[in-house]
């Protein structure tokens, strides 16, 4: 009896096992039911994105923020962007990342002041587990994600370039530098200055003040140079911003004829400058903002990114400037 006992329950057991393994097989064969993650939502709910701007004063970002909220349409995601306004203030800007976490967001892009005071937030985010994308600018620690972003460097040298052929190799350049601090900064004054030592040493860099990025300051630290300096060859500026303030106090003064001045982003306004004779060239700085958010979309998917992706930079001048004139902001 003990042995019929036996045999029922272990056929019992068998009947189940293969119950049970017909079933998971069937399963198997059907396509799966649940959606796959496409960046679009995380259970049913939007995804929020942090995007933390150093400053919202220029065209640049204006260009940045609404070519960012294009790609998200394009791509049909289904994200909610938190945008923070840091104001060019690295205080304020380090308070709005932790506003951020503390909100829970599901990433962040962050365009940094400055490289050395957003370090310690940059950890947090990280520390948080929320991925960070910057863009445009770096920090000065591997507290991040990904960087994407123009080619700083390499403005510089061909800024750098430019004016050295224009010049023949000689003369007296003044420099409007951007934030300092910031890398973008940092990167664009190192090209250039590596170049002209390298490549130009009779050319005398006899000015590298700060514009802030900012026109009236250009036109401000422009009026100042023409007062100190009887005789600029060159102007190299950080920004088209700053050099179209500089233009307007070199105007008024009278002295743009015959002066090379170089400047980086790709304004419309400054190709229109580059047509008038006014403006010698202008360096396209793209935003990063599609790729920041092709990026931050494959981050949030799963998928492996590179640390650093740098976008090429073109420089445009009136050879070029009708072909190149629509892809500026």
């Amino acid at each position: 009896m003990k042995n019929i006992k036996r045999f029922l329950l272990a056929s019992l057991v068998v009947v189940l096992v293969i119950t049970s393994l017909t079933a998971c097989s069937s399963d198997g064969n059907k396509p799966s039911s649940e959606p796959e993650n496409t960046g679009n939502d995380t259970n049913g709910e939007k995804i929020t994105i942090g995007v933390a701007q150093c400053h919202m004063n220029t065209p640049y970002r204006v260009a940045l923020k609404s070519e960012m909220e294009q790609t998200i349409a394009e791509k049909g995601l289904n994200w909610e962007i938190i945008l923070t306004d840091g104001q060019n203030n690295s205080a304020k800007q380090t308070s709005d990342v932790e506003d951020l976490i503390q909100k829970g967001v599901d990433l962040i892009i962050m365009a940094p002041v400055q490289s050395e005071p957003l370090a310690p937030v940059a950890k947090r985010v990280m520390d948080a587990g929320i991925p960070l994308i910057l863009i445009d600018r770096t920090i000065s620690t591997e507290d991040y994600t990904a960087f994407v972003g123009g080619d700083n460097v390499m403005i510089g040298e061909l800024a750098a370039d430019f004016i050295g052929e224009k010049l023949s190799g000689k003369g007296n350049v003044a420099m409007i530098q951007g934030t300092l601090g910031a890398s973008a900064t940092n990167d664009r004054y190192k090209g250039f200055v590596d170049t002209i030592k390298e490549k130009y040493p009779d050319i005398k860099l006899i000015s590298d003040l700060t514009g802030d990025y900012k026109r009236d300051m250009g036109m401000k630290v422009m009026e100042d140079l023409l007062q100190a300096n009887e005789q600029i060859d060159a102007v190299y500026s950080h920004s088209d911003n700053m050099i179209l303030g500089a233009l307007q106090a070199s105007d008024a003064a009278g002295r743009t004829e015959g002066m090379i001045t170089v400047s980086a982003d790709g304004q419309k306004e400054a190709f229109d400058k580059i047509k008038e004779g006014k403006l010698s060239a202008s360096i396209i700085y793209p935003t990063g903002a599609k790729e920041a958010v092709e990026i931050a979309n494959k981050v949030l998917n799963g998928e492996k990114v590179d640390k650093i992706n740098l976008i090429p930079v073109t420089l445009v001048d009136s050879e070029n400037v009708d072909e190149m004139y629509d892809s500026g902001f």
